[in-house]
C-alpha cells in the first residue's frame, strides 16, 4: 500500500466519522456527543486530503495541511481530556491553535528532511500528551482507557523515532523516503484513527449511559419529592391536560371541595365553575394556552354545590416542540377571607348609601344633590346637551310646624318625598331634599319644556296627597311653589349659579303667589 493511498484512507474516514459523531450530535435521542470531537475529525480529514494531494512545488499547502493535522490533533486530547470528566479552559483553544501556527511556519524555513522531523516531532507530543494522561490513571486490568493511553502512546513513539531519524540521521532518511518503511507513520496514524474511534466512542457511550442512570435515579428521587410536597401540601394541587381534564388533584384538593381523589381525575376542570364564573375561566385558558402565566380568583363548585373561593396560581405546560400540554395549578382556599371581604363591601355600600340619604324622607340629602349636580354639569362639557333643575319649597311650613307639630311635620316631609320619588323614574334624574322644607331635582338632559311637565306632575301629585294646611292663605292643603331652570355649559358658569339661577326663579313664584311654577332657559 503506497503512502498516497494511506492518506487517503484517513482523510475519507476521518471525514465518515466526523459525519458520524454530528448525526450522534443532533439526534436528540444520542448523548454522546463529546466536544471537540467533531472538529478534531474534520481537521484531521482537510489535513490528511491536502497532504494526499501535495506536490513538491506547492510548499504552503503542505503547511497548511500540517497545521489542520496538528490543530486536530490538539482537539482531539481536549475531546479525551473532557471525556475523562475533567474541563477545559474557555478560550484555549484559541491560543493553542495560534501556538501551532507559528510553530508550523517555522518549518518553512527547513529543508527535506529536518522539516519533516521537526513536524513529527510536534505530533509526537501531542500523542504522547493524551497517552500519558490516560496511562497515568489506574483503571484496571482490561480497561478501555488503559488500551487507548497504549494505543496513543505507541503512535507518539513512532511519531518521536521517525523525528530522531529525521533529524539526526538525514542520510538514513533520505535513502527511507521511498522505501516502504516510510509508510508506517500514516499506516501507524490510520491505526490509531479506527483504535482510538472505536474505543472513545465505546467510553463515549458508557458515560452516556453512566449520565442516563444517574438522571433517571435523580428523577425518581424527584418524583417521590414531588409526591411527598404534593401529598403534604396544605394547597390545593391540579394537573390538567391540553383538553383541561384533570390529570392529577392531591388528597387536599379534593377534600376541600368533597370528592375523593378518584372522583376528580378525569373529570373537567369547567365542571367545577359556577355559570357565573366561566368568562373568567375561558380568559384564563386562553391565557394559559399563549404561554402566560397568571395568579387569579375563581370560584368552585363543591360536591353538595356549595361556592368555595380559591386564589389560583397557573402555570402552562409545554412540550419540546413548543406544543400546548396543559397546565398547572395552585389553588389556596380564601372563602372565609372572600366573605368578610364581602361582608366589607356590602357595609360600605350601605354607609356610603347612608351617607348621601336624607334620613327623614328616604331620598338623596344636600351632599348627593351638591355631588351630584357637579358631575352632570361636568359632563354638559362632553355632551353639549343640557340640564335641567327644580327648586321646591313648601308653602307656609313654619306656620304648619308651629299649628300641627313637629311630628306632623315630618311626617309631611315623608310625604312629600315620597311623591318625588314617585315621580322622578328615570335612573339619571336625582330627587334630593335640599334643606329643610326646600326639595330639589336634577334631570339631565331634560328640556325646560319636559321639566316643566315633571314639575307640574310634583304639584298635581302633591295636591293630591290633601294633606291639611289651616293656616295657608292659598290653599286648605299643603301646597309648594317650583323653580325651573334649564342650562347649557359654559365655563363662566359655576354649578352653585345654576342652583341660584332656579332658587330665585322659586322665589318669584313665592312672590307671585305661590302654589305655581315659575321657569326659564338659561
Amino acid at each position: 500500500m503506497d503512502l498516497g493511498t494511506v492518506m487517503l484512507m484517513l482523510a475519507v474516514g476521518s471525514f465518515l466519522f466526523g459525519l458520524l459523531l454530528s448525526i450522534f450530535k443532533f439526534n436528540n435521542n444520542r448523548p454522546e456527543e463529546i466536544p471537540y470531537w467533531i472538529a478534531a475529525k474534520i481537521l484531521q480529514a482537510v489535513g490528511s486530503l491536502l497532504l494526499y494531494y501535495e506536490a513538491d512545488s506547492v510548499a504552503l499547502l503542505t503547511i497548511l495541511a500540517d497545521i489542520l493535522i496538528l490543530a486536530g490533533c490538539a482537539y482531539e486530547i481536549w475531546a479525551v481530556r473532557i471525556l475523562m470528566g475533567h474541563s477545559v479552559k474557555p478560550g484555549s483553544h484559541i491560543s493553542t491553535a495560534v501556538a501551532i501556527i507559528l510553530a508550523s511556519l517555522v518549518s518553512i524555513f527547513m529543508e527535506y528532511p529536518f522539516r519533516n522531523g521537526y513536524i513529527f516531532l510536534l505530533q509526537s507530543i501531542l500523542y504522547f500528551l493524551p497517552g500519558l494522561f490516560l496511562l497515568g490513571k489506574s483503571y484496571g486490568k482490561f480497561s478501555l482507557r488503559l488500551i487507548l493511553g497504549i494505543s496513543y502512546f505507541s503512535t507518539g513513539a513512532v511519531f518521536l523515532t521517525s523525528s530522531v531519524v529525521c533529524l539526526f540521521f538525514p542520510e538514513n532518511a533520505l535513502s527511507l523516503r521511498k522505501s516502504a518503511v516510510f509508510n508506517i507513520i500514516p499506516i501507524a496514524s490510520f491505526c490509531i484513527f479506527l483504535i482510538s474511534g472505536f474505543i472513545m466512542l465505546m467510553l463515549a457511550k458508557e458515560k452516556s449511559d453512566m449520565l442516563v442512570q444517574e438522571m433517571q435515579k435523580n428523577l425518581k428521587k424527584s418524583e417521590i419529592r414531588f409526591q411527598n410536597i404534593v401529598e403534604t401540601a396544605i394547597e390545593g394541587i391540579l394537573i390538567f391536560d391540553e383538553n383541561y381534564n384533570i390529570t392529577f388533584a392531591n388528597k387536599n384538593m379534593a377534600s376541600m371541595l368533597g370528592y375523593t381523589v378518584e372522583e376528580m381525575i378525569g373529570r373537567t376542570y369547567v365542571s367545577f365553575i359556577p355559570e357565573s364564573h366561566t368568562d373568567v375561566y375561558n380568559y384564563q385558558v386562553s391565557l394559559s394556552k399563549k404561554g402566560e402565566d397568571s395568579v387569579y380568583e375563581c370560584c368552585l363548585m363543591k360536591k353538595d354545590g356549595e361556592k368555595n373561593w380559591f386564589l389560583i396560581s397557573a402555570k402552562a405546560i409545554f412540550d419540546d416542540y413548543g406544543n400546548f400540554e396543559g397546565s398547572f395549578s395552585v389553588l389556596t382556599n380564601i372563602n372565609e377571607r372572600k366573605k368578610a371581604e364581602m361582608q366589607l363591601e356590602e357595609k360600605n355600600r350601605e354607609l356610603a348609601e347612608l351617607s348621601n340619604k336624607d334620613s327623614l324622607t328616604g331620598i338623596a340629602n344636600r351632599r348627593c344633590f351638591d355631588a351630584t349636580l357637579e358631575q352632570e354639569y361636568s359632563n354638559l362639557k362632553q355632551s353639549n346637551g343640557v340640564l335641567s333643575i327644580i327648586m321646591i319649597d313648601i308653602d307656609f311650613f313654619k306656620e304648619y310646624n308651629d299649628y300641627y307639630g313637629h311630628v306632623m311635620g315630618d311626617e309631611c316631609l315623608r310625604k312629600i318625598g315620597g311623591v318625588l320619588k314617585y315621580c322622578i323614574r328615570c335612573s339619571a334624574d336625582l330627587a334630593a331634599r335640599y334643606g329643610g322644607e326646600e326639595f330639589a331635582c336634577i334631570l339631565p338632559d331634560t328640556d325646560i319644556n319636559y321639566a316643566v311637565k315633571i314639575a307640574e306632575r310634583i304639584k298635581q301629585y302633591i295636591h293630591e296627597l290633601k294633606i291639611e294646611h289651616k293656616k295657608s292663605s292659598v290653599s286648605e292643603y299643603v301646597t309648594a311653589s317650583f323653580g325651573v331652570a334649564t342650562v347649557r355649559y359654559s365655563p363662566e358658569r359655576t354649578p352653585a349659579e345654576i342652583v341660584a339661577i332656579a332658587d330665585k326663579l322659586m322665589y318669584k313664584a313665592k312672590i307671585s303667589g305661590r302654589n305655581r311654577i315659575e321657569y326659564a332657559e338659561v
